[in-house]
């Protein structure tokens, strides 16, 4: 008898997945706990084993098809008595809180839960803990990039044309000149930014007639133009930014889906409220200079986030309604903290969580975020990994940004944002000096911290940035 494996719900509350590849073929045999394929979640790619042994007799469904937790997957003729015992379907887990973050930069492993939901579907005889499942690593796809000559970076000096010069007629047009229709042997004025721009449309200044003060050629000239030549079938005129078609559709899905229901639910159901503050953080570079010298923190990422993530934890016991939840007719107070660290990866946005991380040390932090940055980036970062945080932090600093509004995780009432260190004129005991400077910030849940809460806690977390000392006790 054949038996239906049903998509299972992986351990994370899923409702539905994309097929990304079979492993497997009809014909094929299989043994239990083989990997027959690979499905795309919300959250991670999971490899799913098989809960029993057979052939394979059909793939119910096709690689990029997105099919529902319970729908079948896979129909096996199943070998021994397990196959006179049919597949139950298995009911989806209710939805667990999202933790995603808008937001741009993740450490525990944890094992893949799909062992767990797979073996209700089989029978007693075959109910052992699948292998060999879990979040695998997308391989970098670098799409080659192509970009037309007439968009590269214009040389302003090779558009000045000597005067007397002779330039050749653009190809498809009839070149016009001040009378009489003839190209012009004077190069017609232009300022440098539309010469940049009709040298981007293949177009020639000295071959245009200006219509602004003493004949001078303006923008507007150039784009009449240019849409003269593009209505005329000109072949000079690139109206793509890179090879292909002019347009392309692309399925939202994965990664990139989770995050924009995550972050479209957040900006319009919580009110946020931003402050910023321009720190000097000369001295905690001073400190990090001085930790990366030293043995125990060879391996281990030292960065203004690892400061920030310790004065985070400080002024949230401080200002305890900053790691909070609201629930509408309460909210509730954490008494912990469930640091989420927003991280840019391969697949999108993730925003992998150190839980207790109020209970780390210095140098334990530092072990905890390099860990969860690497899965992150990997594409290891586990359902589990995501799920539980109460206050984030996110580093837009790492693409040389200064400061924004990231929009909150779902279910916290803060988010801190950093920015770039740089190096600016800072005043210090009246004089004028060189110092590293960032800009530190956050978004908060109006609904539960006014503007002076926010700025408080703001602040505190700038004095440990200042002055990174004080944690020492």
């Amino acid at each position: 008898m054949s038996q239906t494996f049903n998509l299972p719900d992986v351990g994370e509350g899923l409702t539905e997945a994309e097929i990304v590849s079979w492993h497997v073929a009809k014909g094929d045999s299989v043994e239990v706990n083989d990997v027959i394929c690979e499905i795309e979640t919300a959250k991670s790619l999971v490899e799913l084993p098989v809960p029993f042994a057979g052939t394979v007799e059909e793939l119910v469904a096709g690689e990029g098809e997105t099919i529902e937790v319970g729908q079948p997957l896979i129909r096996i003729s199943a070998e021994g008595a397990a196959a006179d015992e049919p597949q139950r379907p298995t009911e989806p887990q209710a939805q667990a809180p999202d933790n995603g973050a808008a937001g741009a930069e993740a450490p525990s492993t944890g094992a893949s839960e799909a062992e767990q939901k797979t073996t209700d579907d089989v029978s007693e005889e075959q109910n052992q803990a699948l292998v060999g499942s879990g979040p695998k690593a997308d391989a970098p796809k670098a799409r080659p990039r192509t970009r037309p000559a007439e968009l590269d970076l214009v040389d302003i000096s090779d558009l000045d044309v000597p005067a007397g010069s002779q330039r050749s007629p653009v190809p498809g047009r009839t070149p016009s000149g001040p009378a009489g229709g003839a190209a012009a042997d004077v190069v017609r004025s232009a300022t440098p930014p539309v010469r940049a721009l009709a040298k981007r449309f293949g177009l020639d200044v000295a071959e245009l007639v200006g219509t602004g003060p003493a004949g001078r050629v303006t923008r507007q000239d150039v784009e009449a133009q240019a849409q003269q030549g593009a209505a005329a079938g000109s072949e000079t005129v690139d109206t793509t930014l890179s090879a292909g078609p002019r347009e392309e559709q692309v399925r939202v899905r994965g990664v990139r889906k989770a995050t924009a229901l995550n972050v479209s639910a957040s900006a319009s159901e919580v009110p946020h409220v931003s402050v910023f503050k321009e720190v000097d953080v000369t001295r905690t570079m001073e400190l990090r200079s001085a930790l990366r010298s030293d043995a125990s923190y060879q391996q281990l990422n030292v960065s203004p986030m690892l400061f920030a993530a310790q004065a985070i934890i400080w002024a949230a016991k401080r200002n305890r309604q900053v790691n909070a939840t609201w629930h509408g007719s309460h909210y509730t107070l954490c008494n912990y903290v469930n640091l989420g660290i927003a991280a840019a990866t391969p697949r999108g946005l993730v925003v992998p969580v150190i839980h207790d991380a109020h209970a780390y040390t210095l140098q334990g932090l530092a072990a905890a975020i390099t860990a969860l940055t690497a899965d992150a980036r990997e594409g290891k970062t586990t359902p589990a990994q995501m799920q539980g945080g109460t206050i984030s932090i996110t580093n837009i600093g790492s693409l040389g940004l200064d400061f924004g509004t990231p929009i909150l995780p779902p279910g916290q009432a803060t988010i801190v944002v950093l920015g770039a260190v740089r190096t600016k004129p800072w005043i210090v005991d009246g004089n004028i000096v060189p110092r590293q400077v960032m800009t530190i910030g956050g978004s908060f849940d109006h609904r539960l911290i006014d503007g002076d809460l926010a700025g408080a806690f703001i602040s505190d977390v700038a004095t440990i940035m200042e002055q990174p000392g004080l944690l020492i006790s």
